[in-house]
């Protein structure tokens, strides 16, 4: 592996990097410009600013690239204030659900990083598939229209959109409502009802998370239990890492998906966890998204943990050729890359690396 993708992904642990292996790697003649595009499209700059400030290393840096990292970073606390009070102001809103619903990813990441690390624009909410129409009447009544966002415009959606991407994505057309906070203009809600890139085919195990949600950091807002949290982490990374519409819009493989996996073990990570994780993967059968989701988190972070490697054991499918495939199911073809993952999530080119097998 390159010495500039060390870097980054020893910056990218941020309160967990190792400042001997940062300083190492700080004394090789290094491509700054590529380290800091990498970081800023990843969207983990603030992350590598904190591990870079809290390792007392900013000043053994280019200044240019010291300054953008601090100004993302800046940037993020403000957007997190942002996003902070668009939950706040979503609590009335959720009181209104009849019905058993989590929200996800960013809505309870943002409190757990540290601040300004974990920012985002939107909020996933997961139901079930028959509660969609309720939900979709409900925001309406409270500002929100479907559509999307185009050079900071709101484009509505068309009845044709709407319907196929509930029919073919797993998930509706973003709810969108115009907040104008600092750095945040507009809030907007996703819903999604499936796991996978099929409606339908994993409802029993949206049902399962559903019947398990705890409070967030709202009373009357929920998200998922601790252990279906990460769970679905897994399953969201693998299902945009291995299907084509993803690839082909440049969206398949960002680093701070694998940061949020990270990090939470970081947090959770204990023998007992682990072994409720276990249990649970088998319950749901999420063993090939949990385990493609996992073991490259533990491969690009370098994790030594017993209870990690247990983990990846147990769940150990039998065969594991998709750990190296990218699926197409519109067209029913598979393809393949022939890469070090550490080497094929830096790559800029992977559509046009892929072998159909």
């Amino acid at each position: 592996m390159k010495n500039e993708n060390r870097l980054i992904l020893e910056l990218i642990k941020g309160e967990y990097a190792d400042k001997t292996v940062l300083d190492d790697l700080m004394k090789e003649k290094l491509d700054y410009p590529y380290i800091l595009g990498q970081l800023l499209y990843n969207r983990v700059g603030a992350t590598a600013y904190l591990a870079l400030k809290q390792n007392a290393l900013l000043q053994k840096v280019n200044r240019e690239f010291r300054n953008s990292l601090k100004a993302i970073y800046e940037h993020n606390v403000v957007e997190t204030e942002s996003f902070n009070q668009a939950i706040a102001l979503l609590s009335p809103v959720c009181k209104k659900f009849n019905f058993s619903y989590a929200l996800l990813k960013g809505a309870y990441l943002v409190e757990l990083y540290p601040n300004g690390l974990r920012t985002s624009n939107d909020i996933d909410v997961l139901i079930e598939p028959d509660y969609i129409t309720e939900l979709a009447s409900i925001l309406r009544k409270h500002g929100f229209r479907q559509g999307n966002i185009r050079n900071e415009v709101f484009i509505p959606a068309e009845r044709k959109e709407i319907i196929s991407s509930r029919m073919n994505r797993g998930e509706t057309v973003p709810f969108i409502k115009e907040l104008n906070l600092p750095c945040m203009k507009y809030l907007e809600l996703d819903v999604n009802f499936s796991l996978g890139f099929r409606p339908g085919v994993d409802e029993e195990i949206v049902r399962s998370f559903l019947d398990r949600t705890e409070p967030l950091i709202h009373e009357s807002i929920c998200t998922l239990d601790r252990v279906d949290f990460l769970l679905h982490l897994c399953a969201h990374l693998f299902k945009e890492a291995t299907v084509m519409s993803w690839v082909e819009m440049g969206r398949d493989i960002s680093l701070y998906k694998y940061c949020d996996i990270y990090l939470y073990l970081k947090r959770y990570m204990n023998a007992a966890y682990m072994e409720k994780l276990i249990r649970r993967i088998d319950e749901v059968d999420l063993r090939k998204e949990c385990y493609y989701a996992l073991y490259y988190t533990k491969e690009l972070f370098d994790i030594r943990d017993d209870s990690m490697d247990q983990v990846l054991k147990k769940i150990r499918p039998t065969e594991l050729s998709f750990m190296q495939q990218v699926i197409d199911p519109q067209n029913k073809k598979t393809y393949s890359f022939d890469m070090q993952y550490s080497d094929w999530v830096f790559c800029n080119k992977r559509r046009e690396l892929l072998n159909e097998t």
